[in-house]
């Protein structure tokens, strides 16, 4: 019992309050992956979990992932402003970006906002993770739809599987509420979310680490170009 609430706590659910809101955003979550409340969901669980992430774990990402403390150390955050990447090229991957978050009602930028400023490189990598999420369904040509989200999901899990602790679990609690939210509201979509999991992560682990990857400096290029360099062999 005594390891169970340690890990509770290290998600940042060390209160009956922290957890009765975290247990309800499940809950509504489950029902509609659409509608999760930033305030007290995934994301925001494991943020707050990363802002005492200890120096062992730091140390351990600088060994794994150089290049994500080059990153953090340069505070690389370009703007993807949507109105701005609007203005670019049909075909370009901001364009294309841009319509696909419009077209979806999709407000990225609120929910960095939501997550805050990064205060050391794993908070920052996680950050980044959201940030990239929906430049990625647009990079990949992945959907807005549930499975397209189990294919963006399973890829980054992919992409987290020899990674350190932190970096798999929002990916991977993600895909179980994606899991559970078919099995409860779609039941005849549930083996062809099985198959593009499982195809998806191995894309994912064989890709390039898109995290890491500075994505926004291509956002004036065709797409079909920036997705054969995102799925470039790690």
């Amino acid at each position: 019992m005594r390891r169970e609430l340690q890990e509770l706590a290290s998600l940042g659910l060390n209160n009956p309050w922290a957890m009765l809101l975290a247990a309800r955003n499940f809950v509504k979550t489950v029902w509609d992956p659409s509608r999760s409340d930033i305030g007290h969901g995934i994301n925001s669980l494991i943020s707050t979990a990363l802002k005492d992430a200890g120096p062992q774990q730091i140390e351990r990402l600088a060994c794994e992932q150089p290049d994500a403390i080059t990153l953090f150390n340069e505070r690389y955050d370009p703007d993807i402003t949507p109105t701005r990447l609007a203005k670019l090229p049909d075909g370009t991957l901001g364009r294309e970006y841009a319509r696909f978050i419009r077209a979806n009602h999709i407000d990225p930028l609120a929910t960095l906002l939501e997550i805050g400023t990064p205060t050391n490189p794993l908070q920052y990598l996680f950050r980044r993770a959201y940030k990239l999420h929906d430049l990625m369904h647009t990079a990949l040509g992945v959907d807005a739809s549930i499975l397209g989200e189990v294919r963006i999901v399973s890829y980054s899990l992919g992409q987290t599987a020899d990674g350190a602790g932190f970096a798999s679990r929002a990916p991977a609690m993600a895909l179980a509420v994606l899991f559970l939210h078919l099995s409860l509201r779609k039941p005849a979509q549930v083996k062809e979310a099985v198959r593009l999991a499982k195809d998806w992560m191995q894309i994912g682990e064989q890709a390039r680490p898109h995290v890491t990857f500075r994505l926004e400096d291509h956002l004036d290029r065709p797409v079909p170009e920036v997705r054969e360099m995102v799925l470039a062999p790690a």
